[in-house]
């Protein structure tokens, strides 16, 4: 269903280019934005008014300019998503543009909303201003893709690390049902403190992987003592904390005499 969307045109900023960014990521609308004078007065034509136009009403009009709760036209169009608490991280980054946007809490250097702003030329009323605006809402769509993958990965790594087991029947050791990149928030030194090392089957490469958990998520310390050089392994990174055998015998061997 196709969408048309007004919303101001010269400068624009992280909270419209965000709200947009959102409506293409999680609804099924043709999304078609039409960029306007800000002293446009019919909108009569349009599906959604975002940042522009004197009136919120949260079903077609989204100008925060008229809304005292603290919100931006991103923080109005995710209200109107409905999906808050099913991404929590995403909702902290659209928080964060509220924040600027209304004036609470200034963006830093090298954070989204900067690097939204990034996006504007130097004249502002340029052909090239234009096309600077739909990259900006690429980036933005890349972003919020990102987030939702990584959070819906999240739910799925849960689910796949109450299917794992122990490898080689090593209480030390989980071998994962099948690889996810995000068991490391689920599996460190402090959810599972025994835990000393990860293993997983590669079926992409046909190899067999390993990868000693961290101390706290994110952190370069292990929890584990750090797995060693051997010649009959294909790759031991210099740090220790990660390896790879050609194949479960090979891996079998060099994790009976590390662990």
């Amino acid at each position: 269903m196709k969408k048309l969307i007004a919303t101001h045109n010269k400068m624009f900023h992280a909270d419209e280019i965000t709200a947009i960014a959102l409506l293409e990521v999680f609804t099924d609308f043709e999304i078609e934005v039409e960029r306007v004078e800000h002293d446009c007065k019919d909108f009569s034509k349009y599906d959604f008014v975002i940042d522009i136009g004197k009136k919120f009403d949260g079903i077609k009009y989204f100008d925060h300019h008229q809304y005292k709760g603290g919100k931006s036209s991103a923080g109005l169009i995710w209200d109107y998503i409905g999906l808050n608490e099913e991404y929590p991280k995403l909702s902290k980054l659209i928080d964060l543009v509220d924040r600027n946007d209304v004036g609470i809490e200034k963006a830093k250097p090298f954070e989204y909303s900067s690097l939204i702003k990034c996006y504007n030329t130097r004249n502002p009323s340029s052909k090239e201003q234009d096309e600077q605006f739909y990259q900006a809402v690429n980036f933005s769509k890349n972003i919020i893709l990102s987030m939702k993958d990584m959070e819906e990965g999240m739910i799925k790594a849960k689910e796949i690390i109450n299917n794992s087991f122990n490898f080689n029947r090593n209480p030390e050791i989980i071998e994962l049902s099948e690889f996810t990149p995000y068991w490391t928030s689920y599996i460190n030194g402090i959810t599972m403190p025994f835990v000393k090392a990860v293993v997983w089957e590669d079926e992409d490469d046909r190899t067999w992987k390993v990868k000693v958990p961290s101390k706290t998520v994110g952190s370069f310390e292990l929890n584990g003592n750090p797995l060693k050089q051997d010649n009959n392994m294909e790759f031991v990174h210099s740090s220790g904390h990660f390896a790879i055998a050609k194949d479960e015998l090979t891996m079998i061997k060099y994790l009976s005499k590390n662990i």
